[in-house]
């Protein structure tokens, strides 16, 4: 039996490397993801350099009425009409009026000319940069220090025995590992159904199972598809890993790796949740494509198991309570939704041994359950190539007259 099962794992694996798809789904997400990230990064640094680069030019002219005397030697129109009138005409491009009652009202009014492309200019900035300075140059540092908030807190947490703990940095690697998860089921979760509906709907699964039986087929095609899922998960975190030791001496990637904290047990313990759980959804997965005849069916019932498993998410703050409420409990112990609710109670240390111990066991169970249900549901339903319709009451014959 277990030669069988790795036949059908090594068939099953070989199989699926040597197709185009299997590749360009493989590298195609990390790209994408790394793509964006860096999209992201360079478009906010360019905006940021834009934005310092176009007030700190002399394209626009300003003036300023200071009726409430708050800047020194800044007031260069004396009337108000006079100032619109001048942006209107195209004399200066921004006016700012700040009236005599400042204080009671502080409101300021600001004309400006618009420009070809300036849809979203924030013509505010350059007064506030004025008025900022005005009211520096009349504080002292400490005051100064304060309201311009150029102080940091050096924060030290304690937990319920006194030890100093730090629950920002202990859940960061969990939260990454749960994120693995997410990538799992999000890129291999179609294909998993698609694997028990190929050989249906290439009408060859009678021929197959005349060679293997259901059980060594279901298993050996699992424990393929989780290994494949993990070679997409080293194709996206080894890149990582990689840019974290290549620029280490990048002031935010050393930031980032002084607060996180790798605890070998929560660790662990997430790991082997993250492996359960996937071989409980794994199960489902083929489960269901195990009930229906192609591959469009199949493609349309991935949400039925998707939905319960990321519910969770939808109550992350929950989650993070020092008290869980039932809502914590009853996703955490009801199978469909056991494996997120899990890895994000461990992450935020809220996850006791002994049902960390309970849950594994009932991931397990649930586990073999589910696989011996897609065994039977696959002997049963591996030749049937047509959807079953259900028969409400009595079946109507029709006669020729």
């Amino acid at each position: 039996m277990r030669s069988k099962i790795f036949i059908v794992t090594k068939f099953e694996i070989i199989r699926q490397l040597k197709k185009p798809s299997f590749w360009i789904a493989l590298l195609l997400m990390p790209l994408f993801i790394f793509a964006i990230v860096g999209l992201s990064a360079m478009n906010g640094y360019n905006a940021e350099t834009s934005i310092t680069e176009e007030w700190n030019s002399q394209d626009y002219k300003i003036a300023i009425t200071d009726a409430a005397g708050i800047l020194e030697a800044q007031e260069t129109v004396t009337d108000k009409n006079e100032g619109i009138e001048k942006v209107k005409s195209g004399e200066i491009d921004i006016y700012y009026y700040i009236p005599e009652n400042f204080l009671e009202s502080p409101i300021i009014e600001l004309h400006a000319k618009s420009k070809d492309g300036a849809i979203f200019a924030n013509f505010e900035i350059p007064l506030r940069n004025l008025l900022m300075s005005s009211a520096a140059s009349h504080l002292n540092p400490t005051d100064l220090t304060i309201i311009t908030n150029a102080y940091q807190f050096n924060t030290t947490t304690y937990n319920a025995n006194g030890e100093e703990v730090n629950l920002f940095g202990q859940a960061l690697v969990p939260m990454a590992i749960l994120g693995i998860f997410y990538i799992l089921i999000c890129v291999f979760g179609n294909r998993l159904i698609m694997a028990v509906v190929e050989e249906k709907e290439n009408r060859i699964s009678e021929m197959i199972l005349t060679a293997v039986s259901a059980k060594d087929l279901i298993i050996g095609k699992i424990i393929a598809l989780i290994t494949l899922g993990f070679l997409q998960i080293a194709v996206f975190v080894i890149p990582i890993i990689a840019v974290l030791i290549i620029y280490r001496d990048n002031p935010m990637i050393t930031e980032l790796l002084s607060i996180a904290e790798f605890n070998p047990f929560v660790i662990t313990t997430n790991i082997l949740l993250l492996l359960f759980s996937y071989f409980l959804f794994a199960g489902l997965s083929t489960f269901v494509g195990s009930l229906v005849p192609t591959a469009r069916e199949a493609s349309q019932y991935i949400g039925v198991v998707m939905l319960p498993l990321v519910s969770p998410l939808f109550f992350i703050s929950d989650f993070m309570s020092a008290n869980p409420s039932f809502i914590v409990y009853f996703f955490s112990y009801f199978p469909l939704s056991a494996p997120i609710a899990l890895m994000l109670r461990n992450a935020f240390g809220a996850l006791p041994p002994h049902e960390l111990i309970i849950a594994l066991a009932e991931l397990a169970i649930c586990s073999a359950i589910v696989i011996h249900w897609t065994v039977k549901s696959f002997q049963k339903n591996a030749i049937n190539f047509s959807v079953v319709k259900p028969k409400l009451g009595k079946r109507k014959t029709w006669k020729k007259r």
